[in-house]
C-alpha cells in the first residue's frame, strides 16, 4: 500500500517523476559499471550521458509544473468569480421573488369589487428587472443563464398583468387571478430551486479549490 501511494505521488508530480528517473537511471549505471567494470573513460561518457538526459527530464518537469500551476491559479481565480456572480445572483433573485410575493398579497388583499386599486410595488418589479438585466450582461456559468432570463420574464408578465388590474378593475373573484398565480408561482418555484443548485454547484467549486 505504501509502495502504491509513493508511485502515486510519483505519477502525479512531474518534478518527483524526472528525479525518479534520474536516480534510477544513476543506480542503474553505478550497478552496471561496477559489473561491467567501466574505465575511466567508459565511466565519464556514461555519467554525461545520463547526467544531460537527467537535466532534460527536470527541465521538462519543470516546465510542466509550471504550466499546471498556472492552470490551477486560473481555475481557482474561475472559482472566485463564479461565486462572487453566483451571490450576487442570490441576492438579485431573492428580491425579485420577494417583489413579485409582495405584489401578489397586495392582490389578493385587494376587496373583491372593490375600486382603486394601487399598483405600489410597479417600481420593485421594474429595479428587479433593471437587476436582472444586469446580471444577465455578467459572464455567468451555464448553470445561471436559464434562471436569471427565466425571472426577468417573469417580472415583466407580472408587471403586464398588474397594470391590466389598474385599468380593468378587480379580476381575483374569476378564474383568472387564481391561474394567473397558480402558474406563475409554479416558475417561481422552479427559477427558486434551478438558482439554488446553481449558487451550491459554485459554492462546492470554490471549496474543492
Amino acid at each position: 500500500m505504501v509502495n502504491q501511494k509513493t508511485f502515486k505521488q510519483l505519477l502525479a508530480d512531474p518534478i518527483l517523476m524526472a528525479f525518479g528517473i534520474a536516480g534510477f537511471s544513476i543506480g542503474v549505471l553505478v550497478f552496471t559499471g561496477i559489473k561491467q567494470r567501466f574505465s575511466p573513460d567508459q565511466w565519464a561518457t556514461w555519467v554525461q550521458a545520463v547526467g544531460s538526459m537527467s537535466a532534460i527530464w527536470i527541465s521538462l518537469a519543470l516546465v510542466q509544473h509550471q504550466i499546471r500551476h498556472q492552470q490551477q491559479m486560473e481555475q481557482a481565480r474561475d472559482a472566485r468569480n463564479d461565486y462572487r456572480i453566483a451571490s450576487f445572483a442570490e441576492s438579485v433573485i431573492r428580491e425579485a421573488i420577494d417583489a413579485i410575493k409582495d405584489t401578489e398579497r397586495a392582490q389578493e388583499a385587494w376587496p373583491d369589487g372593490g375600486a382603486g386599486y394601487v399598483f405600489h410595488e410597479k417600481s420593485r418589479l421594474q429595479a428587479a428587472q433593471i437587476m436582472t438585466r444586469t446580471l444577465a450582461a455578467e459572464p455567468l456559468f451555464a448553470e445561471l443563464i436559464k434562471p436569471v432570463i427565466d425571472m426577468h420574464a417573469l417580472l415583466v408578465s407580472v408587471e403586464s398583468a398588474s397594470e391590466q388590474l389598474v385599468g380593468n378593475g378587480p379580476f381575483q373573484g374569476d378564474s383568472r387571478f387564481k391561474h394567473f398565480w397558480t402558474q406563475k408561482n409554479e416558475q417561481l418555484n422552479a427559477i427558486a430551486a434551478t438558482t439554488e443548485s446553481a449558487i451550491g454547484l459554485a459554492r462546492r467549486s470554490l471549496s474543492a479549490d
